[in-house]
């Protein structure tokens, strides 16, 4: 007779004995009959109501069967009752952990190793809370002082690399990643998890590789699925990603990270009501999953229904406090509305602070605003060539305030730099070795200078041209037309460049009007539209040696102080036009980057540009029919 069976009779001889229903719940448990368990553990509690492992038992039955918040119950009744019961408070933390509960989960882990220090589960459980918690250093402090323990955890080693990867050490996490395959060649979530570090150093080819071998180990893993689905995404393969978290989703239906991913990639292409219901469906999956609900916000945003984007935004951080991408993504809805003293302030608390941008100034202190007079500071550059552009003219202020300045970063843009403040000095990164009073990244400067849309430092022409080169190119131009510059693409391999780059074939209304000559200033990605122009459209091109030198922008900087306007998309060239002061329209597409604002057809930035905004998403033609009549008025 079964262990099961003699207990069931057992009950029929004395239904009054609480250890026989408690040992009965037991064994049902271990055969999978969790329902029946949990019956036998209330009729032990009934009869016991202070038996703490019958409550911590049938918790583990609860979240075997997923009715986790019933074994949140029934595991704080056991630790009421005997709070060194270390197995209760440590599936307390990880029933807590999967609710998205994740400062309660870490008090309990914390609980069990206030009882049992090295308990090595509660360790390991304690990191996946801080990186829930998105503390990755606390995380990686964990998981280094349990692997001290059992160095040899395959687990443990694969979550070091997942923290490791939130801290951007993604070399050092392959090695943590690889470490866990070594241990455990089998073990499928290391290889995906892999494959997202090397998917973000810019290795898609390595990171499906890594997926890959997933599907050998696994081919039906669904893991593996939304992993090559997340690389098919980077690279910019929609509907193959797609197909990937839809087959991963069919994999396992309760996959709240899947449906995650695929609202997604859904957003991105243009289907934003179906992203919606991936995002909600991801919630219901996963009700404190604040990475949808930062994503739910940011297809709110992109929709223009800020209100909601905003409760979005306020919820992911109440799901996961201090969430630095929710914070950077509430930063952009206040910014973009004009609310620039609050979005500065988000902004500051999204940025990683902990490393500074050489090796040789990580030590240095970040300047908040206190006096710089007779001190030195080093400014480095965040973000791309638009970025560095638009807020160099900080640079001028700081050097008002008595500071010796270096600027490290964006060498090919010095020559024009140099323009807006001479006594800055300019390095590469590797060459630092001075050592500085404090450190400040550009963007942070508009918030530690207080700026508001009235306040914005506007002077322009903050940059110059070389005056040769200006001159050069006024005689290249001769007379005769009024020339346009225009520039229509960014980047397509940049997710940020979605809806933003223009096809050339949308300028054909300028073209039509009478006297009127379009000038390409667009270099690298979009010059082959240069080949297929509509009829009766045409566009100067300067040639394969414009802007092919070392320096970026120098031909270009020269060739638009000769040109009469500038028309270009949102790209850097819009904020080289109007850091030199040119005539210059941008056109923006519906809701543009926060740093355009709304609906103003001005910009606070750079005083002498024109915006021109889609109505409608994706609605270039009538852009550029309005642009067509008011150039009109203008060349007449």
């Amino acid at each position: 007779m079964g262990a099961e069976r003699q207990l069931a009779h057992a009950i029929i001889l004395d239904s009054s004995i609480p250890a026989v229903y408690y040992n009965h719940g037991n064994a049902l448990s271990a055969i999978g009959r969790c329902t029946d368990a949990i019956a036998s553990y209330n009729r032990a509690i009934a009869l016991k109501p202070d038996m703490a492992a019958a409550f911590c038992n049938r918790g583990n039955a609860q979240s075997r069967l997923g009715l986790l918040d019933e074994a949140v119950i029934s595991y704080r009744s056991a630790v009421s009752l005997r709070n060194d019961l270390v197995e209760a408070h440590n599936n307390l933390g990880s029933v807590l952990l999967a609710l998205g509960r994740n400062e309660e989960a870490l008090g309990s882990f914390n609980a069990v190793l206030d009882i049992k220090p090295s308990h090595v589960g509660a360790l390991n459980n304690r990191g996946n809370s801080f990186l829930a918690l998105d503390q990755p250093n606390k995380a990686l402090a964990s998981y280094d002082r349990a692997l001290t323990i059992e160095s040899g955890s395959a687990e443990i080693n694969n979550n070091r690399g997942m923290a490791l990867q939130a801290l951007g050490l993604l070399d050092e996490a392959i090695v943590s990643h690889s470490r866990a395959i070594e241990l455990m060649p089998g073990f499928v979530k290391a290889y995906c998890d892999r494959s997202n570090a090397r998917r973000r150093m810019g290795r898609p080819d390595l990171a499906i590789e890594d997926c890959e071998r997933a599907f050998a180990l696994r081919p039906d893993s669904a893991e593996a699925f939304n992993a090559r689905g997340i690389s098919l995404h980077d690279m910019l393969m929609f509907e193959r990603a797609l197909d990937d978290y839809d087959y991963a989703i069919k994999l396992m239906p309760l996959f709240a990270e899947a449906h995650n991913n695929r609202g997604n990639v859904l957003h991105d292409l243009g289907r934003s009501d179906e992203a919606l219901e991936s995002m909600r469906t991801a919630l219901a999956l996963k009700p404190r999953y604040a990475e949808a609900m930062n994503n739910m916000g940011m297809i709110f945003q992109d929709t223009r229904r800020f209100k909601e984007a905003l409760s979005a935004y306020d919820a992911a951080l109440e799901f996961k406090s201090g969430y630095k991408e929710a914070y950077k993504r509430r930063a952009t809805l206040k910014l973009l509305q004009g609310q620039f003293h609050e979005g500065w302030k988000d902004y500051a608390v999204s940025m990683d602070r902990g490393r500074g941008v050489a090796p040789s100034s990580g030590d240095v202190p970040f300047w908040s605003g206190e006096s710089l007079r007779g001190k030195s500071i080093l400014l480095y550059e965040r973000n791309g060539y638009g970025d560095t552009i638009q807020f160099f003219r900080y640079a001028r202020e700081i050097v008002a305030l008595g500071a010796k300045v270096t600027f490290v970063g964006a060498p090919r843009l010095v020559h024009l730099l140099a323009t807006c403040a001479p006594q800055v000095r300019f390095l590469d990164a590797a060459d630092i070795a001075d050592e500085f009073d404090c450190q400040c990244d550009l963007w942070s400067l508009p918030r530690i200078f207080s700026s508001d849309l009235q306040s914005i430092p506007a002077e322009v022409p903050y940059l110059a041209a070389n005056p040769q080169e200006v001159e050069f190119w006024r005689e290249w131009l001769g007379t005769g037309y009024f020339n346009i510059g225009i520039s229509w693409q960014g980047n397509p391999q940049r997710k940020i460049d979605s809806g933003r780059s223009i096809p050339l074939s949308a300028f054909a209304p300028l073209a039509r009007t009478p006297g009127v000559r379009l000038i390409s200033l667009q270099r690298n990605f979009g010059l082959d539209q240069l080949d297929c122009l509509p009829e009766g459209m045409s566009v100067v091109d300067p040639g394969s040696t414009f802007d092919s030198g070392p320096d970026a922008f120098r031909d270009t900087a020269a060739l638009m102080m000769g040109l009469d306007l500038v028309v270009t998309s949102d790209t850097a060239t819009a904020h080289l036009a109007g850091a030199l002061a040119r005539p210059t329209w941008v056109a923006l597409k519906s809701v543009p980057e926060w740093r355009w604002l709304l609906d103003r057809p001005d910009s606070p930035w750079y005083p002498t540009m024109r915006i021109f905004r889609q109505k409608s998403k994706g609605n270039w033609p009538e852009v550029f029919e309005a642009m067509a009549t008011r150039l009109a008025t203008r060349v007449a």
